[in-house]
């Protein structure tokens, strides 16, 4: 979402056609152009803190997955979680069918929270 404001930013054309009045200006300033880089440099401050949060939420995902014991788990849980694989794809990646390893991963998150 913020990376789409940035390029629609980045594609804004600051060109305007003037508009010919017989009505006197404003005393008004306005700086378009630094407006508009301050409002890309704060884009980008925000941009940069999402990636920083998505990479420690990854981090610890990966924590989390690497201390499962069941090798098949960690592969379902790897693939859907890290890759972000859908069903299909996971199944196809370990050899099995989509209800299955639905089932495998299901079934390891009720035994986490208990019945």
């Amino acid at each position: 979402m913020w990376q789409k404001e940035l390029d629609r930013l980045e594609c804004k054309s600051l060109v305007k056609g003037q508009k010919i009045t017989d009505m006197p200006f404003g005393s008004g300033t306005s700086d378009k152009v630094a407006d508009l880089a301050i409002e890309k440099a704060d884009i980008k401050l925000i941009i940069e803190g999402k990636l920083k949060e998505i990479q420690l939420q990854r981090k610890r995902i990966i924590e989390y997955i690497n201390s499962i014991d069941d090798s098949l788990l960690r592969q379902i849980m790897f693939f859907r979680n890290v890759s972000c694989m859908t069903w299909n794809q996971v199944a196809n990646e370990i050899g099995s069918t989509e209800n299955c390893v639905k089932q495998i991963y299901s079934r390891h998150f009720k035994k986490e929270t208990g019945p």
